[in-house]
């Protein structure tokens, strides 16, 4: 019975630095794979109140996991690997590996930044390029106005208009490319930047959603034109 105790007892003594480490390590544990799992299942059943000085081989954390287990820790063997990678590498015997860099998120793009795509033809205020690209400030409000203007201004910017066209007295004959290369999100912010240069009161923001319904329609430039000619525009 004393042989026992004696060979049992360094092993809690292992198995109660690991979880004082844990304890304390809820706010200073290295960041790495596998230490939420680590916190979860050390903290499930034991209160937080020690700090464990100590670095261990592979080998011996292996050996307090096992103590773990059979003390009632259940763990997948999925769980048991990354929890034991994570101790291995991070509270071993070797110095742990720099944290990750953590990129920053990029800014989400603005309408203005996506019409720069625009401003080649139409011009960086969208003052236009006569006698190719027609204006687009001075005519929203009126494309926008009419009855199909939305739907028209959203299948252009998609698909593109190939034919002459008539603004406000002068006639545009440049061939208007589509962006259907443009994510759903990109289009609508482009067409809501568009709608700041006039657009009616009552006018709702395009929507992501409303541009891949569009796609479904698979029009050509010179079908968008006909579009075009049919609505009733000054």
């Amino acid at each position: 019975m004393r042989r026992l105790e004696k060979g049992f007892l360094p092993w809690m003594a292992l198995a109660l630095g690991l979880l004082g480490y844990l304890a304390f390590g809820q706010y200073t544990l290295p960041e790495g794979p596998g230490k939420d799992l680590v916190l979860a299942k050390c903290q499930t059943c034991h209160d937080i109140g020690f700090v464990a000085r100590e670095r261990l081989s592979r080998d011996r954390w292996d050996g307090i996991i096992d103590e773990m287990v059979l003390q009632g820790l259940r763990l997948t063997s999925e769980e048991r690997g990354a929890i034991l990678d994570y101790l291995a590498t991070y509270l071993g015997t070797e110095p742990p590996p720099a944290p990750p860099q953590v990129q920053a998120s990029p800014a989400p793009k603005t309408g203005a930044q996506v019409y720069a795509n625009c401003a080649g033809c139409h011009g960086p205020q969208g003052e236009g390029n006569p006698p190719n690209f027609p204006p687009l400030k001075g005519h929203m409000e009126s494309l926008l106005g009419a009855e199909g203007g939305r739907s028209y201004l959203l299948l252009a910017v998609l698909y593109g208009v190939q034919g002459t066209i008539r603004i406000g007295g002068k006639e545009y004959g440049g061939l208007m490319p589509g962006f259907g290369w443009l994510s759903d999100e990109e289009i609508a912010l482009v067409l809501n930047h568009l709608a700041e240069w006039g657009a009616p009161k009552d006018f709702k923001a395009y929507t992501p959603d409303e541009v891949k319904a569009a796609r479904a329609k698979g029009l050509t430039p010179e079908e968008v034109l006909k579009l075009r000619q049919g609505l009733k525009l000054p």
